[in-house]
């Protein structure tokens, strides 16, 4: 008979396998909806949405205080979940470092590790050329926040600050970027 904080751990494990299932699941189901259910979808990566943005404020990766989501308004904002520990984070790293470079001042690019150590974090920044701000979630905090389910996932937020305009689950391209960036901001 197992030892009972081992069968507790194995129903906590199995519990949590089951909801994150749940959550892909019910995602994929709302990405294939026809675009008259008021959200529009171009398959399982990129959907469009129009909900509250939950406010974040964080250490900074970098160190040296802290990043408060509302106060990097005024420009549309990408919002990236990553972790160095993350392979599809490796892929999609540079070309969200590029767009950002070749953008400038016209969007706001923030990061946020999650569930990470700041260590190979910063590494991982340096390695592919991350010029934006980071927030430092080591306990994932701002991922339950926000829903994310796996990294990476990238929202697409309003100026403002206040709403979540898109989402991305998955590695994201340069030019599927800068597509998206258009459809949601209007930015080439």
């Amino acid at each position: 008979m197992p030892h009972p904080v081992r069968a507790a751990a194995l129903v906590i494990a199995a519990a949590a396998v089951l909801s994150t299932l749940t959550v892909l699941g019910l995602r994929w189901a709302d990405a294939a909806k026809p675009a008259s259910s008021g959200q529009q979808s171009d398959g399982l990566g990129f959907t469009k949405l129009d909900r509250a943005a939950p406010e974040l404020k964080l250490p900074s990766l970098a160190g040296g205080g802290t990043i408060t989501l509302t106060k990097m308004t005024g420009k549309p904002i990408v919002l990236n979940f990553w972790a160095s520990t993350c392979t599809v984070c490796k892929k999609e790293t540079p070309a969200l470092a590029s767009v950002a470079r070749s953008l400038g001042s016209k969007v706001t690019f923030l990061g946020v590790d999650s569930v990470d150590q700041r260590g190979p974090a910063v590494k991982f920044e340096h390695k592919y050329g991350v010029s934006y701000p980071s927030f430092f979630d080591p306990e994932g905090a701002a991922a339950v926040k926000y829903d994310v389910p796996a990294l990476p996932v990238t929202f697409f937020l309003s100026p403002s600050g206040k709403k979540i305009l898109g989402e991305n689950i998955g590695a994201l391209t340069a030019s599927r970027l800068r597509q998206i960036l258009h459809e949601v901001y209007g930015t080439v």
